[in-house]
This record gives structure tokens, C-alpha cells and sequence, in this order.
């Protein structure tokens, strides 16, 4: 049986940490400066100094299964902001905010905010052949939602079919190469 210590503080409390910036209603596209603030306060202590807050962002990735990644850390500030990440969709941002008080007492804020999104519509001539959008591929037509501003490489997968019928690439409709980037 292995337990794992437990600290107690008689007499002391956890502090309470609040975000201020930004609201939940905020979304965001690829590249955006994204800006947060917070502060919290002790029972004990008073108002705690931003040597006392510590803020993570964290990309939630739910393709069928949700997972996170932290894409960045800030500790000992009270705020600051972040170039919104390129993500695969559907993704979104969780900014969260630790307070630790003067007996080592902590209390977590969050706030999540959403991406804006945008269709892309795929195609072949003829219809029904092979295309991939990332890490999808599919029949064509067929249409992705990714993130505004995000950069979507798709690859034509060239040839396709079997003799007689053997089709081979000729041409995106915004003249890129058989596999290439797009922004969204």
C-alpha cells in the first residue's frame, strides 16, 4: 500500500483565481494575438502578486477522441497574450489560470474559446475519385471544416484507377501542384 502525503494547513484556506480576459464568447483564427489577465485573491494573504499566478494554454483535439496538448506556459504573470496556434479542427482553446498561496494552497480558473471555422469544398472531374485534406482522405466531393487561417496541405494522389481507366493529375483549381498547401 503506497500512499502519497497529504499537506494540511490548519487555519488557512485556498485562494480564489479569477480570469478577467478574455470571455468565452472570444473566437479566434490562426494567428490572432490573443491577450489574458486574471488575478486572485487569499483568505489569508490578500491580494496575491503575479509571482503567485501560473497560466497554460491548452489545445483540445477532438478528431473521435479528445486529447490535449499544452502549447504554452506563463508563470509569474498576471497576464500576457499568444498567437493563436494552427491546429487541426475540431480543436479548440482552454486558458487556464493557478493560483498558489503563501502556505502552497492552489485554486484553478479556466476559460475555453472557440475557433472560427470555414468549409472547404473538394472535387474531381471525374467525380468520385481519391483526394486528401490533411490527415483525411475521402471520396471526392466532399467538404472539410478547418480553422480559419490554418494552412491544409492536400495531395491529389495521382493515378488512380486501374487499366483502361487510369487518371493521373492535371491541375488544382487554384494552379498548385499535385500536393501542396493551402490557407484556409
Amino acid at each position: 500500500d503506497v500512499s502519497s502525503p497529504i499537506t494540511v494547513s490548519a487555519g488557512n484556506t485556498a485562494p480564489t483565481a479569477t480570469i478577467d480576459t478574455p470571455q468565452a464568447t472570444l473566437t479566434w483564427k490562426v494567428g490572432d494575438v490573443i491577450s489574458f489577465s486574471g488575478h486572485a485573491t487569499d483568505p489569508q494573504d490578500g491580494a496575491l502578486g503575479p509571482e503567485d499566478l501560473s497560466w497554460q494554454v491548452i489545445i483540445h483535439h477532438c478528431p473521435s477522441n479528445c486529447h490535449t496538448h499544452v502549447y504554452q506556459t506563463f508563470p509569474g504573470v498576471a497576464g500576457a497574450s499568444f498567437p493563436a496556434p494552427d491546429h487541426e479542427y475540431p480543436s479548440y482553446l482552454e486558458i487556464q489560470l493557478t493560483a498558489t498561496d503563501a502556505q502552497g494552497l492552489t485554486n484553478a480558473a479556466s476559460v475555453s474559446i472557440l475557433p472560427q471555422t470555414v468549409d472547404l469544398s473538394f472535387a474531381t472531374s471525374p467525380s468520385g475519385l481519391q483526394l486528401a485534406v490533411g490527415t483525411f482522405s475521402g471520396t471526392a466531393p466532399f467538404t472539410r471544416t478547418v480553422i480559419k487561417g490554418s494552412l491544409n496541405n492536400v495531395d491529389a494522389l495521382a493515378p488512380q484507377g486501374a487499366f483502361p481507366n487510369v487518371w493521373d493529375f492535371s491541375s488544382w483549381s487554384d494552379g498548385g501542384a499535385e500536393q501542396h498547401a493551402v490557407t484556409a
